[in-house]
């Protein structure tokens, strides 16, 4: 059933979507747009913390995701069970993926990042929510991924970033209050 789908999407098909959505897959490629936002944050004091906070979620996303639960799961991808989805990926000379299909790692890196930044700046991160779901759909498009690996990959991916986003946060702030009251301490003591 998840096949039909996915070859369903294939109604919809047209050179301009298609480059959208290779544009849109190609910014969750190895959580490229994640990965550039959180060294851009990390160069600007006023945003280090949220680019400390979204470096750590990104690498346990990574962790869970693609070296274990892939890893675990080893489903095969869709275009390896349907002749039209691979004829389609090779049309448009889409590089094949290798690795295994559940979770959808695009879903679950993208949808981390949106909810490390909607987390850490209240709110005011929800528009990349948008992004995550429009790199979650281009997955089906391309018919690279189930809808329950984007499904699961989007849950997962919002579950590590929102838990890291509040404790990551918090014990960034703890740091940074006693690395500051050490440097006092040291102030102090050099006074004296």
């Amino acid at each position: 059933m998840e096949i039909a789908v996915l070859e369903s999407l294939q109604a919809i098909h047209t050179p301009v979507l298609t480059y959208i959505m290779l544009a849109f897959t190609y910014l969750g490629e190895v959580g490229a747009v994640c990965i550039v936002t959180a060294a851009i944050f990390l160069i600007f004091p006023k945003t280090r913390k949220g680019g400390f906070v979204l470096a750590a979620a990104l690498i346990a996303d990574f962790l869970i995701v693609n070296l274990f639960l892939k890893n675990v799961v080893a489903r095969p991808r869709p275009f390896t069970k349907s002749e039209a989805l691979l004829s389609f990926l090779n049309s448009i000379s889409y590089k094949i993926p290798s690795d295994w299909s559940f979770p959808s790692g695009h879903s679950a890196v993208c949808f981390c990042g949106a909810s490390v930044l909607t987390v850490l700046y209240k709110g005011k991160g929800v528009w990349t929510y948008a992004v995550a779901a429009i790199v979650a759909f281009s997955r089906l498009y391309l018919g690279v991924h189930y809808l329950t690996d984007v499904l699961a990959g989007a849950a997962i991916g919002s579950l590590i970033g929102g838990l890291i986003g509040v404790y990551g946060g918090k014990l960034y702030d703890k740091v940074l209050a006693a690395i500051h009251a050490r440097k006092n301490k040291r102030n102090d003591e050099d006074l004296d």
